[in-house]
């Protein structure tokens, strides 16, 4: 698991859903940017996908994110939030960059 301190890693900035989902995202691509998983039956995809892209129609750049999480099967049948039966992507370290404000 790539452990997280909530106190002392999450830069001060991030003051909204929107910012913390596009930090998670970018930090687990750029800790695991040639893992790949099984999505299907002959299909595999990169775990972690983050990529700024030009939007022409509105003129607007746009982060797009992609993230395959292995659940726990027990989510069916325990109790508790859907996100705490997600499984790690790897043991790889948050970098300090991402922990800088």
């Amino acid at each position: 698991m790539s452990a997280l301190n909530l106190t002392t890693q999450i830069p001060s900035q991030i003051n909204t859903l929107e910012k913390l989902h596009m930090w998670s995202a970018q930090a687990l691509f750029a800790i695991n940017p040639a893992l790949t998983v099984i999505e299907g039956v002959g299909y595999t995809e990169r775990a972690a996908q983050a990529g700024m892209f030009w939007v022409a129609a509105d003129s607007k750049t746009r982060g797009i994110f992609r993230v395959s999480l292995a659940i726990d099967s027990n989510y069916l049948s325990a109790t508790g939030k859907p996100w705490t039966f997600a499984q790690e992507l790897s043991s790889t370290a948050i970098p300090a960059n991402f922990s800088a404000n």
